[in-house]
C-alpha cells in the first residue's frame, strides 16, 4: 500500500491513506451502514461507484469514513450483482382466495417498478413458515422486499433485517423504524360506523378476521371509537373477531343474529360477500330485514344485489407508493415517515332506510 507523510495524507478513491508508521484503522461496511442508517448494499455501491446511488449518498458514505480517519475493511469493489427484481410477500391463502386488494396492490407495484427498470417476484408466507422467502434471500433473487400485510411479531421482519435487505410494509406497524405505507383504517372504520349510527342504527354487529393483523385491530378500534362518540355502550356479543374459515364465519353469524342486530359491519369485502350470500340463503333480505356494510370496497361488494355500502381505498395507488418508497430507500435516500393515504365511504342500497316493522 502506498503511504504518505501526515501532512500529505489525503483521500484517494474514497479511502483514507494512513500516515507513515501509523497502523491503518479499519471500518467495516456494516459499521458504516449502521451509522448512516442505510443498507450494506448502499454503502458498497457508494464505494464502488456503481448502481443507482445519488451523489449525495456517495458523499455521505465517503465523508463518514474520512471523518473516522479510517479505510473500509474491504476495499471498494463492484457491488453485488443487482437483480433488478423486487419481491412482494403475500399470505399463502391468496392462492385460495381471490383477494382484490392484493391484486390491485400488485398492479400498482408492477407499474411503479417497471417505470424504474425493475420486475416483481411473488413470495408466499404461511404463518411462521418463511421458507420460501428464506430461499429467495439465500439465492440473492431480489434487491428489495414489500410486505403486503403487517402482523404482530412478524417473522419476516427479523429475517429481512438479518439479511440486511431493504424492505417496506404495506400497513401499520408499531415499529417506527420500518418504512410503511397505509390507509388510516381506524379513521375509516370510525367514519363508516358513525354514518350508520346517524342513520338511526344502534345495534351494529362487527365481524372481522384475526386480531393478529394490525388492520383488523385498527378497524375494531374505529368501530368502538364511533360508539363512544355517541355514548353508546357496546354489546360484546355483537362483536366477533378471528374469523378465518367458513365454519368460523357461520358460527359468528349465528351468534350475532341471535342478538337481533339492525346492521352487520364486516371487516373486509370477502367476508361481506360471503355473509351476503348466507343471508340470502336464509331468506334474510338486505336491507329489508337487516343492513349490511363492509370496511373494504371492491367489485365483490359493488357487484352484489343489493350493492354493499363500503369504504373505498385506492389499492393501486397504495402499491405504487410502497414501491416508490422502497426504490428510494434502495437508492440511499433516508426512510420517509409513515405515509398515510386517504379513503372514501360509499353508501349503497344495502344500507337504505328500513321500513317500519
Amino acid at each position: 500500500m502506498l503511504k504518505k507523510s501526515a501532512t500529505d495524507c489525503a483521500h484517494e478513491g474514497g479511502h483514507v491513506m494512513p500516515a507513515e508508521n501509523q497502523p491503518t484503522k479499519k471500518i467495516s461496511i456494516d459499521e458504516v451502514a449502521k451509522a448512516l442508517g442505510v443498507s450494506k448494499t448502499t454503502v458498497s455501491r457508494a464505494l464502488s461507484g456503481k448502481g443507482r446511488i445519488s451523489e449525495a449518498t456517495r458523499g455521505r458514505v465517503r465523508d463518514y469514513i474520512a471523518q473516522a480517519g479510517a479505510e473500509p475493511a474491504v476495499r471498494a469493489q463492484p457491488a453485488a450483482r443487482e437483480t433488478h427484481n423486487l419481491t412482494m410477500v403475500i399470505p399463502s391463502d391468496f392462492v385460495h382466495l381471490d383477494l382484490p386488494f392484493l391484486r390491485k396492490c400488485m398492479g400498482g407495484i408492477c407499474t411503479a417498478a417497471a417505470q424504474r427498470g425493475y420486475d416483481l417476484l411473488l413470495c408466499y408466507v404461511s404463518g411462521a413458515d418463511t421458507s420460501q422467502l428464506e430461499r429467495q434471500l439465500d439465492c440473492h433473487k431480489m434487491d428489495g422486499v414489500i410486505l403486503s400485510r403487517t402482523i404482530q411479531n412478524d417473522p419476516c421482519v427479523e429475517l429481512l433485517r438479518r439479511h440486511k435487505m431493504p424492505f417496506v410494509a404495506i400497513g401499520r406497524t408499531e415499529d417506527p423504524a420500518i418504512p410503511q405505507v397505509d390507509n388510516d383504517q381506524a379513521a375509516a372504520s370510525q367514519e363508516m360506523t358513525r354514518l350508520l349510527l346517524q342513520l338511526g342504527l344502534r345495534r351494529i354487529a362487527l365481524l372481522t378476521g384475526s386480531p393478529s393483523y394490525y388492520v383488523n385491530q385498527d378497524r375494531a378500534k374505529g368501530y368502538f371509537d364511533a360508539l363512544a362518540e355517541l355514548g353508546i355502550q357496546p354489546d360484546p356479543a355483537l362483536v366477533r373477531t378471528g374469523i378465518e374459515s367458513d365454519a368460523q364465519r357461520i358460527d359468528a353469524l349465528d351468534a350475532v343474529l341471535e342478538r337481533r342486530p339492525d346492521c352487520i359491519l364486516c371487516g373486509d369485502d370477502r367476508l361481506a360477500f360471503d355473509v351476503s350470500l348466507e343471508l340470502q340463503a336464509r331468506r334474510i333480505r338486505v336491507p329489508d330485514y337487516i343492513r349490511l356494510a363492509s370496511l373494504y370496497d371492491s367489485e365483490l361488494t359493488a357487484g352484489l344485489n343489493p350493492a354493499i355500502s363500503a369504504v373505498h381505498f385506492d389499492a393501486v395507488a397504495l402499491g405504487g407508493a410502497a414501491c416508490r418508497m422502497l426504490l428510494d430507500l434502495m437508492a440511499g435516500k433516508a426512510a420517509a415517515r409513515p405515509l398515510v393515504m386517504g379513503h372514501q365511504v360509499v353508501l349503497r342500497d344495502s344500507t337504505k332506510s328500513l321500513p317500519r316493522r
